[in-house]
C-alpha cells in the first residue's frame, strides 16, 4: 500500500542547465569575474553609446548632489511685535577686519532700501555719532548701540556679525566662503525684534569673493521679508 503510494506522487522532471549555464557553474570565483568582465568589454565594444550615456548621467547627479550640499537657507526669527519699527540705523558689523564688517554692513543697508521696508539713518550721520563717542567700528556691543540707534532718531538698531569671509579649498580649487548673521534691536526696549543668519559656499570657483558676499546678503533680507509677509 505505501508503495502504491509512493507511486501516485509527481514526479518532478530534473532541471536541465543549458551548456553555457553549466559551464559558468563550473568555474571558479575569479574565473567568474574574468568571465563577466570580458562579457561586459564585448557589450560596451557593441554598445559605446549607450555605456557612455551612462556615465555621463552618472557623473551629472553626483556633481549635483555635490552642489547642492552647499546651498543652505537663511535661519529667520522675527517677533509679533516687528512692525513697530519705522527708521533703523545698521551698524557695521563685527569681522576679522573693520573693512569687511563695514562692506557687509553696507551690503545690507543696500537691501534694506531697495525693500523700502525702512527709513535709515545715513552713513555719514552714523558715523559722527560713532567719532564723537569714541567707539571702535567692530566693537559697539549691543547695548551701545542701541543707545546709538535713540541719540540718532532711530527706532531699531542692526548689529551683526561676520562670522567668515574668505576662500575655501576643495577638490583642487579654491570657493569663496561667505557666514554672517544679524539681528534687530528695539532701541527703547532691547528686544530683538528680528534676526537672520546665513552661511553658504559659492558653487563655482570662478565667482569673485565680494559678489558671493552681496548674494548671501540679498538672500538673507529676501528671506526675511518673504517671511515677514506671510
Amino acid at each position: 500500500m505505501e508503495k502504491k503510494i509512493m507511486n501516485t506522487l509527481p514526479h518532478h522532471a530534473p532541471v536541465k542547465l543549458s551548456r553555457h549555464k553549466a559551464h559558468f557553474c563550473a568555474l571558479s570565483g575569479v574565473q567568474k569575474a574574468n568571465h563577466l568582465s570580458r562579457k561586459i568589454e564585448a557589450r560596451f565594444r557593441r554598445y559605446p553609446a549607450i555605456f557612455i550615456s551612462i556615465f555621463l548621467v552618472a557623473t551629472l547627479l553626483t556633481g549635483c548632489a555635490l552642489t547642492s550640499s552647499n546651498i543652505s537657507k537663511p535661519n529667520v526669527y522675527i517677533t509679533p511685535s516687528a512692525s513697530i519699527v519705522r527708521k533703523i540705523a545698521v551698524m557695521p558689523f563685527k569681522a576679522a577686519t573693520e573693512l569687511i564688517g563695514a562692506s557687509v554692513s553696507d551690503m545690507v543697508v543696500t537691501e534694506i532700501l531697495k525693500a523700502n521696508k525702512y527709513d535709515v539713518v545715513e552713513r555719514n550721520q552714523l558715523s559722527q555719532v560713532l567719532g564723537e563717542t569714541e567707539l571702535a567700528l567692530s566693537g559697539v556691543s549691543e547695548a551701545k548701540a542701541a543707545q546709538i540707534g535713540a541719540l540718532l532718531g532711530a527706532d531699531g538698531v542692526v548689529v551683526g556679525t561676520v562670522a567668515e569671509y574668505g576662500m575655501t579649498a576643495s577638490r583642487g580649487r579654491t570657493y569663496p566662503v561667505v557666514a554672517f548673521s544679524m539681528r534687530m534691536i528695539h532701541c527703547e526696549t532691547g528686544k530683538i525684534i528680528w534676526s537672520v543668519d546665513h552661511a553658504s559656499r559659492a558653487p563655482s570657483s570662478s565667482t569673485p569673493l565680494p559678489i558671493h558676499a552681496r548674494t548671501i546678503v540679498h538672500e538673507a533680507v529676501a528671506d526675511l521679508l518673504r517671511q515677514w509677509r506671510r
